[in-house]
């Protein structure tokens, strides 16, 4: 009878832990700052920014600069002008946007990734480990679901749920004769 009391004060201790792990809100009166607007033309072919004389008349609405113009008509590739290829910029998910399926993909995951962390450390993963798990967690579901996720509270929030529950879980599986 003593160890449902241990449960309870452990599942109130990590209560307190989430509690301290959530971001405080902050209220502030000033304004927000614009965004500097980036000046001239974007090329999509060198990737560059420039000014709008860089730019002829058919080339402000196909993106393309006078420079990179005149070296495609010369005959050269458009692969062949750039130095490297170009980054891939990932555009990022919201936690609430992923369909049922994408959730229990990625509670697959933290329910994987905690009971590791749980079998090699023996401790609840807290401040560091916990942001090192939730972006292990990330890059993970965005290598196998092609999906790169967005580190934001909702996501937080979840994890901290189900990581809760993976840990109570993990106990209950160590002393099953101390169930009720």
């Amino acid at each position: 009878m003593y160890f449902p009391v241990f449960y309870f004060r452990l599942l109130t201790a990590i209560e307190i832990i989430c509690r301290y792990l959530q971001p405080e809100k902050k209220f502030d009166n000033q304004m927000a700052k614009k965004k500097k607007k980036q000046q001239g033309h974007y090329c999509r072919i060198c990737g560059d920014y420039k000014a709008n004389e860089k730019f002829s008349g058919k080339g402000h609405a196909q993106h393309i600069c006078k420079s990179c113009m005149s070296a495609m008509r010369s005959g050269k590739n458009p692969e062949d002008i750039l130095p490297e290829p170009l980054p891939m910029s990932r555009e990022t998910t919201r936690f609430k946007k992923l369909d049922k399926e994408g959730k229990s993909v990625l509670k697959a995951f933290i329910t994987e990734a905690v009971t590791e962390y749980w079998h090699e450390y023996r401790q609840i993963p807290f401040a560091e480990g916990f942001s090192e798990l939730k972006k292990y967690i990330i890059g993970t579901y965005d290598e196998e679901c092609g999906i790169l996720l967005k580190d934001d509270a909702e996501l937080k929030t979840y994890f901290q749920t189900h990581t809760i529950t993976t840990i109570n879980k993990l106990l209950k599986e160590e002393n099953p004769e101390n169930e009720g």
